[in-house]
């Protein structure tokens, strides 16, 4: 059986079992400890998780940009250590991730035009909230409107701009978006 095997689990499998972890430690607290795998089934399911190549996209690199001349001091790809999460662009010392959502991250557009995010982003958006982030979503479709570095720059500030503050209450998606 597969638990008696773990060799057998696909990368893709082991990957989403522990994104399954992830939601029991984080959101279910102790109610969802007595659920957890074994430890080392848990560091299978993690490795699986952060094994996964990243592939930055130019939309990201063009954030990534214009972010370094609005606020330095941001890590590309950085390796959350309690989710194994990668975060697009991260202020670890403020616990900030700036994640920059393709349209691989958007279901097709409803009958009004509004993007829905996909399931998988949903889920990670929850779950680095959960670990004591503030997520702030870019989404292509409003990076894409921008035309100019200023404007761009301009989109930035008004992003990270509440971060000297106390960062409002994340959406119950676990995601900070721009008006």
């Amino acid at each position: 059986s597969l638990a008696r095997d773990p060799s057998i689990w696909s990368e893709e499998d082991r990957s989403q079992l522990h994104q399954w972890q992830l939601w029991l430690s984080l959101e279910r607290g102790a109610d969802g400890q007595q659920q957890l795998l074994p430890d080392s089934l848990r560091q299978l399911c993690r490795n699986a998780m952060q094994d996964t190549q990243v592939k930055i996209s130019e939309l990201q690199r063009s954030v990534a940009a214009a972010l370094a001349a609005v606020r330095p001091g941001f890590d590309d790809e950085y390796l959350e250590p309690r989710t194994g999460y990668s975060l697009d662009l991260a202020l670890p010392s403020s616990r900030i991730a700036i994640e920059v959502d393709g349209p691989s991250h958007f279901l097709r557009p409803d009958s009004q035009g509004v993007r829905a995010p996909s399931g998988t982003t949903v889920l990670k958006r929850r779950l680095i909230a959960a670990a004591g982030w503030r997520v702030i979503s870019v989404p292509f479709y409003d990076w894409g409107r921008l035309n100019t570095a200023d404007e761009r720059q301009a989109y930035l500030e008004r992003a990270v701009a509440p971060l000297g503050a106390i960062a409002p209450q994340a959406s119950p998606e676990g995601c900070t978006s721009l008006p």
